[in-house]
């Protein structure tokens, strides 16, 4: 069965008009209806109810409409696939994590990438965790980096552990403390961000199964912001590791927690879908250079 009926099928469902569809796909009308009657034959079943000049898929084609989708758009991956692995086709990679993980960790193993692989353009995308799921899965992404929370349903492969540590005010009265046991915040006006970022849900699900309701007054994606609000006093913040170093928290102390919060950062990409050549190789390029600089 040829891939260009199963188009001309798609077309016409999409338009549920045979004139509409044959414009879009630059063809005849009478073009398009012999090949609907083709695969209506190939098939033995009617897939179009017509009403004039207005079509409506019949139960049957209502059944076939996302097979016939999938079957054409895993036969361009592979077509994709095929041509870029002989190096006949452009290699570009779609790549997303978040904003401060972009630019704190991924960015030199990014910059060592596209050294390595003059040939491949990558499309940098900025999202939270729960949209960088999302676009992967809907293959917006080829890949990303993001912080998992519960299940996930991209596969995932884990770059590193994180510690989550307090940021308060240097004359807050925790400041002090050697560590802080997640109880003593109760009370305490938390910043954390959305809760669309994922470290956000592990914070506030830690809090509430340690018997504390977070209260919540601000949310603030951006780290620097949410120092400034600590800073006035406006609440205190857990942050991974990686947003405290030393050279940002003036005016501010970081300290763990007793029973230590971490945070897991980890590849995620398709499940059910081939990657492109540049995208495996980036992921490869990603695990390796993050295990150097850890």
């Amino acid at each position: 069965m040829e891939l260009d009926l199963f188009k001309s099928f798609v077309a016409v469902a999409d338009a549920r008009s045979f004139s509409r569809a044959a414009r879009a796909m630059h063809s005849t009308q009478p073009t398009l209806s012999r090949q609907i009657a083709r695969l209506e034959n190939e098939l033995g079943t009617q897939l179009f109810e017509r009403y004039g000049r207005h079509v409506e898929c019949t139960a049957t084609g209502q059944l076939l409409l996302p097979l016939a989708r999938a079957i054409i758009t895993r036969t361009d991956e592979a077509i994709s696939l095929i041509r870029e692995q002989a190096g006949t086709g452009p290699s570009t990679v779609r790549f997303g994590a978040v904003g401060n993980v972009m630019a704190l960790l991924l960015t030199p193993v990014l910059v060592s990438f596209l050294a390595a692989y003059p040939k491949v353009s990558v499309e940098l995308i900025e999202k939270d965790d729960a949209q960088l799921e999302e676009a992967v899965v809907s293959g917006e992404l080829d890949c990303a980096v993001m912080t998992p929370w519960g299940s996930t349903r991209a596969a995932t492969q884990r770059l590193l552990t994180e510690e989550i540590l307090l940021v308060v005010s240097r004359d807050h009265p925790l400041a002090k403390q050697q560590s802080v046991t997640l109880s003593m915040l109760a009370g305490e006006s938390i910043l954390l961000p959305r809760s669309t970022m994922n470290a956000s849900n592990i914070v506030a699900d830690a809090l509430r199964r340690a018997g504390v309701e977070p209260r919540f007054s601000y949310r603030a994606n951006y780290p620097e912001l949410t120092k400034a609000f600590v800073r006035k006093g406006l609440g205190v913040a857990p942050m991974p590791k990686m947003l405290v170093a030393p050279e940002t928290l003036e005016g501010l102390v970081a300290i763990p927690f007793q029973q230590p919060l971490f945070r897991d950062l980890s590849l995620i990409y398709p499940r059910d879908r081939p990657l492109p050549v540049g995208a495996r190789a980036l992921m490869v390029h990603i695990r390796a250079g993050v295990s150097r600089s850890g």
